[in-house]
């Protein structure tokens, strides 16, 4: 027979720690995934200086615009998670400066689709071979308000020119904090490595590769994910 101090030793164990093992358990744990993402998109300048005009003013002349269209395979690349259409543009303010704005329209198969507005801010710095490149980007979704839908952007890539070498090298690490009632938190964080090749001697066509690792953070069901993305983009550099 048991002893009687044995029993309640063992009861107590369960009442004491009992209660924290099972909210450690209900930590949710991160479940990782395998991507593909795929982009076409094309960038072009809108107004043309007029017939026999000598010269056209400064705003006119260099503003880009861009569209895209964006594909990601989710679940080991054989499920399509979501197809964006993208539309924005991209302005110079000084050699190192440029703002920008994007609006996506978000096509979800198993979900609600979804509308996003982006407003962007680049910084350029180089010296040498090497090139410095910070966005800041404000992004607002148009979703229900319990759900985190405006989030603030930080990102970071380093360039490297390596002598004789066609595809140069990027590295990048950008945060994600999430801007909510409830409290501000950072959601996520993106690492990427990856290079671009130029597909033609005018530049104008472009072929980027990269790997990412994207994870979730502090929220309910969180996700890590290794990303492969194929992005092919054409400049129209007509005047």
């Amino acid at each position: 027979m048991i002893p009687v101090r044995h029993i309640l030793l063992a009861v107590a164990t369960v009442a004491i720690f009992g209660p924290a093992v099972a909210q450690k358990s209900e930590v949710p744990k991160p479940v990782m995934d395998g991507q593909l993402w795929l982009s076409a998109g094309a960038d072009f300048k809108p107004f043309r200086k007029k017939s026999g005009a000598v010269s056209q003013p400064r705003f006119f002349r260099n503003l880009r615009m861009k569209g895209e269209l964006d594909v990601r395979l989710d679940e080991n690349a054989t499920h399509a998670k979501q197809v964006n259409l993208n539309a924005g543009a991209k302005y110079p303010v000084t050699s190192f400066m440029n703002v920008g704005a994007e609006y996506r329209y978000s096509i979800r198969p198993e979900q609600m689709n979804r509308n996003r507005i982006d407003l962007q801010l680049w910084l350029k710095w180089k010296k040498d071979r090497t090139s410095l490149d910070y966005r800041f980007e404000y992004e607002h979704a148009f979703i229900p308000v319990e759900n985190l839908r405006t989030a603030l952007r930080n990102r970071l890539t380093v360039e490297y020119n390596i002598p004789k070498w066609k595809p140069d090298p990027h590295i990048s690490a950008e945060s994600f904090t999430g801007l909510h009632y409830t409290g501000n938190r950072l959601v996520g964080m993106r690492y990427e490595l990856g290079t671009e090749v130029n597909l033609d001697k005018k530049k104008d066509r472009t072929l980027g590769l990269a790997v990412r690792y994207d994870q979730e953070l502090n929220i309910a069901r969180p996700e890590h994910a290794w990303i492969l993305v194929i992005a092919f983009e054409h400049s129209f550099r007509k005047k």
